[in-house]
């Protein structure tokens, strides 16, 4: 079905205003017409018609950093452990469901145990299951002192890596997620893989044709990866000045994942967290902060990312990652574009989507408020298009 959407105030992704009253007609599935009602081309076909007046039409927003398989929540981590491959997809079908209702119609899934989100990837694209397009990374990769090894791929050698970044590939990986820090027994941060092997699987994943990400929470680890050449740093707790530099230099993107230690701060007293755990958080969240702000500063691209399901927060909650960043500094228009046009850029879909314009996939949200007065807006989603079929 076609659609038309009338009179509608619109941020359309590529600049920092909104232009209003303005007419989007869709045809196909794809934007075909933007402009004044009063110069709207006349057409005699069937089409749904939306009066826009008093909304804003967004483009369909992007969350960077999803693992689909895991829902979130208190016991997040103990599942991801235990659960099993069947409840690790009905749960992964759940959550794409929600993103999607949340107004997030791409995503990255940056990591899921036995390569689920590839699969996800496939039944999402066939609309054999309802959820947002998604760009998946098949395992999480790692040198020993990452993460837990129940819940990744791991390697000892720079050849096993490569082994299993071409395993992930022959899978149909959109993207390769690796470990690039840890924390000894002591507590301090070390440069897991170091330059020489990420580096590898940077020049491994670039000749594929893919981009690779870095969970990165250490300032050695960090360093190293934007050196070597990765696509993006993945939660950036630890970030120092010469670091910023270098990755807005290098246009290297930060996802900032902000929603994590929030998730635990604003709900950990209720749910019975040890003061250690909440003050831990409270550090998380100050250098965080700090890493954020001098990323901001130096001109790092930033695109918008949860990290649902790979700790406590959850799925649809985009709108909190975007309040969050603009409490830390950033400007709400500049907030919505990590989350859109940004997004777009990281994932490698910008040819498909990210902004509205003539041309680009109908992935269209409606807002019931003004997100740039209030980025708290993004919470009241008055419908969701993907590709010009209306979601909700």
């Amino acid at each position: 079905m076609d659609l038309l959407i009338r009179n509608v105030n619109i941020f359309n992704g590529h600049g920092g205003s909104i232009t209003r009253n303005t007419s989007v007609m869709v045809e196909d599935g794809t934007i075909s017409w933007i402009g004044s009602e009063t110069s709207r081309p006349k057409r005699h076909v069937h089409q749904e018609e939306i009066d826009g007046h008093g909304l804003t039409l967004i483009p369909g927003m992007i969350d960077c950093h999803e693992h689909f398989i895991g829902d979130g929540g208190p016991a997040n981590m103990d599942h991801l452990f235990d659960d099993s491959p069947d409840i690790f997809t009905i749960k992964a079908i759940a959550n794409c469901r929600r993103a999607l209702l949340s107004g997030v119609t791409s995503a990255r899934d940056v990591g899921s145990r036995f390569a689920i989100n590839i699969a996800l990837a496939r039944s999402t694209a066939a609309g054999a299951i309802l959820g947002p397009r998604i760009v998946a990374a098949g395992e999480w990769l790692q040198f020993p002192g990452c993460w837990p090894p129940q819940l990744t791929r791991r390697t000892e050698t720079v050849e096993e890596l490569l082994q299993a970044i071409q395993e992930q590939i022959n899978l149909g990986a959109g993207l390769i997620k690796v470990g690039a820090t840890g924390r000894t027994d002591e507590g301090e941060q070390l440069s897991t893989m170091g330059p020489v092997a990420l580096g590898a699987a940077a020049r491994s994943a670039h000749e594929a044709g893919l981009k690779i990400a870095a969970h990165c929470v250490g300032y050695e680890g960090s360093r190293d990866a934007v050196e070597a050449g990765v696509d993006s740093i993945e939660h950036g707790t630890y970030i120092d000045q010469e670091t910023a530099v270098l990755m807005s230099q290098k246009g290297t993107f930060l996802v900032p994942t902000m929603s994590t230690w929030d998730w635990t701060l604003r709900f950990g007293k209720s749910i019975g967290l040890t003061q250690q755990k909440i003050q831990q958080a409270e550090e998380n969240r100050e250098s965080s902060r700090k890493s954020f702000k001098l990323a901001l500063d130096a001109g790092v691209p930033i695109a918008a990312g949860t990290d649902a399901g790979g700790s406590g927060a959850r799925h649809g909650f985009i709108a909190r990652e975007i309040e969050l960043m603009v409490e830390a500094g950033m400007s709400p228009s500049s907030a919505l574009q990590a989350a859109t046009t940004q997004a777009a850029s990281l994932a490698g879909i910008e040819d498909l989507t990210g902004t509205i314009e003539v041309g680009k996939h109908a992935d269209l949200v409606l807002i019931d408020g003004n997100p740039l007065d209030d980025p708290s807006a993004l919470r009241h989603v008055w419908a969701v298009y993907k590709s010009g079929n209306r979601i909700y």
